[in-house]
């Protein structure tokens, strides 16, 4: 079994599923997501005459996730990403390939997965005896899409974000989940709304 890495750095596999559609894959430099704020559980307190403070906890705030990406296509195979942020009536994978804007917004689930070993997608076991570290997302909305030409080459910024709990405030929005090697992360979700 290999030890856990001091830090995970550089490769990972990322999975990008929209609602109807099947998991995109890309292959990631860690240094490449761009901003990665799982909220704030702030506290406010009220002063009362006696000098004392009573604390009163903040909602929890939006998580979002920022990426950059390298799209060459318009497509959902990997290669593009413009189809997630304006979603198409039909997903348009004839070419050429049109996308028009769009005000349609559909839900996402977005997995992230570090290991010694990588497996073949982001949902994909990754291999027993592996140190891993998965974050897994649903219900996320890409709610920016920034294209680029910084240094010459076109780029692009997606920002998804999503709720922390689902409406009841029972079911949270993300999961991080972290193994050793010497036991076997759980199956991903296969849904993009509920953790099935």
């Amino acid at each position: 079994m290999t030890a856990t890495p001091d830090s995970w750095t550089e490769r990972f596999l990322l999975g990008i599923t929209k609602e109807g559609s099947t998991e995109q894959q890309f292959a990631g430099i860690t240094s490449e997501i761009t901003g990665l704020d799982f909220g704030e559980k702030d506290i406010e307190s009220t002063p009362l005459a006696s000098g004392g403070r009573v604390v009163r906890p903040i909602p929890m705030t939006i998580e979002s996730v920022t990426l950059k990406l390298y799209p060459v296509t318009a497509l959902l195979d990997g290669t593009g990403i413009v189809q997630q942020f304006h979603p198409q009536v039909t997903d348009d994978s004839s070419v050429p390939v049109v996308v028009e804007n769009t005000i349609t917004r559909k839900k996402h689930k977005i997995v992230f997965v570090w290991s010694t070993t990588l497996p073949a997608t982001a949902s994909t076991l990754p291999t027993l005896g592996s140190p891993s570290y998965r974050v897994q997302i649903i219900n996320a909305y890409m709610t920016r899409y920034k294209p680029s030409f910084d240094n010459r080459e076109f780029t692009a910024e997606a920002t998804f974000k999503w709720a922390p709990f689902n409406k009841a405030g029972t079911v949270g929005n993300k999961r991080e989940e972290y193994t050793s090697g010497s036991a076997q992360l759980a199956a991903a979700t296969t849904s993009v709304t509920a953790w099935a």
